[in-house]
C-alpha cells in the first residue's frame, strides 16, 4: 500500500509522526510525507507547504499576509495540504493531528482513497478506514496479505467441534497466565480438542521445540512481555487484542515472538502495521464458563457490565456517565456492576442479568470480550456499533444498538421480554455455531498449517541502556537526559530530548519513561526523572540518583545490565506486579 502522512509543522521534530512513518515503512509498504514548511523539502518530508502565503516579497508580502483573516490562511493551508498529498499518488491518508484531518479527508476523496486516523479523530464514514476496513479488507491489507476468516470470503456454515478431534496435534502455548487473559479460554479449548498441550508463561527457548510440533502460539498478555530465544522452524503465530494503544508494543512483540502470522481480536484497520500475514480472529464464548440457561423472565438483574473504571479514572467517561445514568434511573437491586471481579464472577452476573451493556473505551473501537460473554450468558447485548460487529452478530436481530440514550434503549428493551429471549436465542444459536473457542481452535490449526516462515531482522547491538529500554516492549515514548544516541538505537520509540520538549510536558508522572546519564543541569535532569511515571533508566555514576529514589520510589525495583540501571516505579498499567503470583 501507499501510504501518506499529512503533517502541520516541523515534521522533524514530530517524533510519534517520525515513529509511524519507520513503523510502516518497516511493514514494507511506501510511505509519502507532506508537511507544512516554508523550506523545500529534504531528507523526511517529500513534499511540503507553504505557511506563509505569498512567501517572500519582503515588506509587501508580510503586509499581505497580516491582511489576510486567519480562517482564510488556515482555509488555505488545509487546501494546498490536500492537494499535495492527492498528488503524491497516495491511497491511505494519515492525518498526524487533528488539525489537518479535513486535509486528509479532502485528499482521500480526490485520490479515491481513505483516512486511517486516530480514535479520537472524527472522520466521515465513506473515507474512514476504521468503518469501511471490516467489509473491505483489501483496503487495510498489509504486505503479506490477509486471511479469509470472519470476511466476505469466510463461506462456513454453523457447526459443532467434536471433542478430541486433533488428538493428533501439538502445540505450544505461550502467555501471561492470569484471570483475565483470554488465552486461558483458548488453552482449554485446546485441550478439549485433544491436542498435546505445551505451556509457557514466562520464557521460552524456540530451540527446545520439538520440530514435530504442530504450531507455537503467543498471546498478548499482561506486561512484562515473554522472554524470547533462539528461533524454531515451527510455524508461529501471535494474537493481539489491543488496538491502537498496544499497536506500537505490538508491532515489536511480533519480531521478539518471531510470528510468521499475526491474529488481530479486532481494530482489523491495524492489519497493514504489521510485516507478517494477518488473520481475524475475535473472542469467542468460553462455553466452559458461561451458563445461558436462566430465561430472560427469570433474571433477578435488569442491566450488567463487568469492566475497568467504571466510576472514576481512565479514559472511560462515556462508560462511567452510561453506569451513573443506570444507578439513578433503576433499583440498586436490579443493577449487576462489578470492578475486578473474577471470570467466574462475571460469568455468574451475566447469567442472572437480562442485559449486559457494553462500551469500549475512547482509545480504540474494540469487539470487546464482553460482546460474547453476554451472548454466551443468555443475555440481550447492548452494544455500540462497533465496526465488524457485522461480521459476528446483526444488529437489531442478535443484538440492540446502543444509543446516546441508555435508560431509554434500556427500558424500550425491558417493556417486552418476549422479544428480548427471541434476540438473545438467536444470538446464541449462530455463535455457538461459529464462534465458540473450539471454533477458533479450528481456525487456528488451519492458519498455522498454511503459514510459511518468516525472516525475522536482526537487532543490531546497542549500548546497554538502550538493552534495558528494548526489553520492556510496551515503553513508547522516553524522555533523555544526556544519552542522546538512543534515538539512533531505538528508532521504532519515541525519543524526546530534554532540553527540546516542551517543559510542561515534563510534570511529575506525565510520560512513560525517562533515560539520564551524569552531566548537565542538575534542576534540569530532577524534572526529568521526576516526570517519570513507569521506569527509569540510569546509566553509570549519576549524581543524587539514589538520594531521589530514595525520596521518591522507596519501593522502586532496580534491575541491572552491564553499567545500565533499571528502576520499575511500580506504576498501575496492564502489568502483572512483581509481587502478583501468576496461577497456573
Amino acid at each position: 500500500m501507499h501510504f501518506c502522512l499529512v503533517a502541520r509543522n516541523r515534521f522533524h521534530n514530530d517524533r510519534h509522526a517520525i515513529s509511524l512513518q519507520r513503523a510502516l515503512t518497516a511493514a514494507g509498504h511506501r510511505v509519502s510525507v507532506v508537511a507544512v514548511e516554508n523550506a523545500p523539502p529534504s531528507g523526511l518530508v517529500d513534499v511540503t507547504v507553504p505557511n506563509n502565503v505569498p512567501v517572500g516579497l519582503g515588506p509587501v508580502g508580510s503586509a499581505l499576509r497580516r491582511a489576510t483573516p486567519r480562517s482564510r490562511r488556515e482555509a488555505g493551508i488545509i487546501r494546498r495540504l490536500a492537494q499535495a498529498a492527492a498528488g503524491t499518488g497516495a491511497t491511505t491518508f494519515i492525518p498526524t493531528h487533528a488539525s489537518v484531518v479535513e486535509a486528509a479527508v479532502d485528499a482521500a476523496r480526490a485520490a479515491g482513497g481513505t483516512v486511517l486516523r486516530q480514535p479520537q479523530m472524527d472522520c466521515p464514514s465513506d473515507v474512514d478506514l476504521i468503518g469501511l476496513a471490516a467489509a473491505r479488507p483489501e483496503l487495510a491489507s498489509p504486505v503479506k496479505g490477509f486471511g479469509p476468516f470472519h470476511t466476505s470470503l469466510d463461506h462456513r456454515t454453523a457447526y459443532h467441534p467434536e471433542p478430541g478431534r486433533h488428538a493428533d496435534r501439538s502445540v505450544v502455548l505461550c502467555y501471561r497466565k492470569t484471570d483475565s487473559n483470554p488465552g486461558k479460554y483458548l488453552e482449554a479449548a485446546l485441550r478439549r480438542s485433544g491436542a498435546v498441550v505445551r505451556l509457557e508463561t514466562e520464557a521460552i527457548d524456540l530451540r527446545s521445540i520439538d520440530p514435530g510440533t504442530s504450531l507455537v502460539i503467543f498471546v498478548e498478555g499482561p506486561y512484562p512481555a515473554l522472554d524470547v530465544t533462539g528461533s524454531t522452524q515451527v510455524p508461529t503465530l501471535f494474537w493481539a487484542h489491543h488496538g491502537e494503544h498496544h499497536l506500537h508494543t505490538n508491532m515489536r512483540l511480533a519480531n521478539r515472538y518471531r510470528a510468521d502470522a499475526m491474529l488481530l481480536a479486532h481494530s482489523w484497520h491495524l492489519a497493514p502495521w504489521f510485516p507478517a500475514p494477518v488473520h481475524r480472529f475475535p473472542f469467542g464464548i468460553a462455553t466452559e464458563l458461561l451458563d445461558p440457561a436462566l430465561p430472560i423472565a427469570d433474571r433477578p438483574f435488569d442491566v450488567a457490565m463487568v469492566g475497568a473504571k467504571l466510576w472514576e479514572g481512565g479514559p472511560y467517561g462515556r462508560r462511567q456517565q452510561i453506569v451513573r445514568d443506570l444507578e439513578t434511573s433503576f433499583p440498586g437491586n436490579r443493577l449487576a456492576f462489578g470492578e475486578k471481579v473474577t471470570a467466574d464472577v462475571m460469568a455468574d452476573m451475566y447469567a442472572r442479568s437480562r442485559i449486559v451493556v457494553n462500551d469500549g473505551g475512547t482509545r480504540h473501537f474494540p469487539i470487546t470480550m464482553r460482546v460474547l460473554e453476554a451472548v454466551g450468558s443468555g443475555a440481550v447485548l447492548l452494544s455500540d456499533p462497533l465496526p465488524g460487529m457485522e461480521m459476528l452478530l446483526e444488529a437489531g436481530s442478535e443484538y440492540a444498538l446502543l444509543g446516546p440514550d441508555v435508560v431509554g434503549d434500556v427500558k424500550a428493551l425491558l417493556s417486552d421480554l418476549d422479544r428480548m429471549q427471541a434476540m438473545a436465542d438467536r444470538a446464541l444459536e449462530r455463535s455457538l455455531g461459529i464462534n465458540t473457542y473450539d471454533h477458533r481452535v479450528d481456525e487456528l490449526f488451519q492458519i498455522g498449517d498454511e503459514a510459511v516462515k518468516r525472516e525475522i531482522p536482526t537487532l543490531p547491538r546497542v549500548t546497554a541502556m538502550a538493552e534495558l529500554i528494548r526489553r520492556d516492549a510496551e515503553v513508547q515514548k522516553v524522555v533523555q537526559f544526556g544519552a542522546p544516541e538512543l534515538a539512533d538505537e531505538l528508532p521504532d520509540r519515541e525519543v524526546w530530548e530534554a532540553t527540546e520538549i516542551q517543559p510542561h510536558r515534563l510534570r511529575p508522572r506525565n510520560l512513560e519513561a525517562a533515560a539520564v546519564r551524569s552531566g548537565g543541569e542538575v534542576e534540569l535532569m530532577e524534572k526529568v526523572l521526576t516526570s517519570a511515571r513507569r521506569y527509569i533508566y540510569v546509566d553509570g555514576d549519576v549524581d543524587g540518583i539514589d538520594e531521589f529514589l530514595t525520596q521518591h520510589h522507596p519501593e522502586a525495583i532496580l534491575t541491572e545490565h552491564g553499567t545500565a540501571r533499571r528502576f520499575d516505579l511500580l506504576a498501575e498499567a496492564y502489568r502483572v506486579m512483581p509481587h502478583e503470583v501468576i496461577a497456573e
